[in-house]
């Protein structure tokens, strides 16, 4: 009984991942003239991209604001992360091709027509699961938060419409220039969304309380998820599991390896996510953080000297030294970075009293 159970969900979720291969398909075939806006928000609009430039960018306009992001976006990409790690979900190139490879693409077996095709990019080869997207997952939780500071009064209520209208088109946005890419599937995006709000909901209920707690209670929850992270590996290992099975599928269905990057491996955004998480941890209680009088152009001068020496740290990442000096630098580089915008940056834009 427990067998048949399973196998109807296989079935169920195998014919699921081949109806929405024909999604792809359209985005693909009708939205073709987006093309290079669906490059642009993949590659500015990923989670590393929104830590490095765009958080920070936001950040001019408030303290507050800079250090709600860094928090709420390094939860909800290490949740991701963790996804990713511990269940890697297939992409749609990957599945696709497998299909194919197995002889069932012909319409006979999984109810794939002949004539779906799916056009590969250079941004397709990514090398992680896809479930969930991290590109949908951050821009909401990102967009909800950015919107939270704006004060709009009551009686203005279209254009509370406009706002959220807008959020709505720019997380669309984001769920075509997945599809088009071939990189994710629809209920993958959708799902990403979702976890972020639920996320982000749960989190905003709390956040007196996640504020207040000491630095060593927020260090040594950022430890036991790397402990979590790292028993994770060992335990699929003792399973006969492949921690790396994203990345080998990324190498055997990618039609060039030189696209894939370091920086789109599971592992390297566990490292980069517990990096960032870190810096919060460090820089905690956030509740003791005061705010300090700055004009808008030295709080910009203060964040262009902490992203210039951020930009320089990036450019001597040792990507040939071996994994473990590549993920401990990532690591320890995102936490500086987290603690020199939470706790550096009001000392360096402070103004001085008359």
């Amino acid at each position: 009984m427990d067998l048949e159970v399973f196998r109807l969900a296989a079935d169920y979720y195998h014919s699921l991942l081949n109806a929405e291969l024909h999604i792809n398909e359209w985005v693909q075939e009708k939205l073709g003239i987006a093309e290079p806006l669906f490059r642009f928000i993949s590659v500015q609009l990923e989670p590393g991209s929104l830590f490095n430039v765009l958080i920070p960018l936001m950040g001019i306009f408030s303290q507050d604001l800079l250090v709600q992001l860094l928090y709420m976006i390094s939860v909800v990409s290490t949740v991701s992360s963790f996804e990713k790690w511990m269940y890697p979900e297939l992409r749609p190139l990957w599945w696709l091709r497998e299909l194919y490879a197995n002889g069932n693409g012909n319409g006979n077996g999984n109810g794939i027509k002949s004539g779906v095709a799916l056009q590969s990019h250079d941004l397709s080869c990514e090398t992680s699961g896809g479930m969930p997207c991290a590109h949908s997952m951050c821009l909401t939780a990102l967009l909800i938060i950015a919107s939270s500071h704006l004060s709009i009064p009551g009686r203005l209520a279209k254009w509370k419409c406009c706002l959220y209208g807008l959020i709505g088109c720019c997380i669309v946005s984001v769920w075509l220039s997945r599809l088009y890419l071939a990189t994710e599937f629809l209920h993958q995006c959708l799902l990403g969304s979702y976890i972020a709000v639920s996320t982000v909901t749960n989190f905003d209920r709390h956040l007196h309380y996640l504020y207040s707690r000491r630095r060593s209670w927020t260090v040594s929850v950022v430890l036991l998820l790397a402990g979590l992270a790292v028993s994770a590996y060992f335990i699929k290992l003792r399973l006969g599991l492949d921690p790396h099975w994203s990345v080998r599928q990324a190498f055997k269905w990618c039609p060039e390896p030189t696209y894939m990057r370091h920086e789109a491996s599971p592992i390297f955004m566990l490292a980069r996510d517990l990096g960032n998480l870190m810096g919060v941890a460090m820089s905690a209680p956030l509740v003791e953080l005061k705010s300090v009088k700055s004009t808008f152009a030295r709080r910009f001068g203060g964040i262009c000297i902490v992203e210039f020496f951020n930009y320089i740290l990036r450019l001597f990442t040792p990507k040939q030294h071996g994994r473990f000096a590549f993920l401990a630098y990532e690591f320890t580089r995102n936490a500086c970075h987290s603690l020199m915008l939470i706790r550096i940056l009001p000392k360096l834009v402070k103004q001085r009293e008359m």
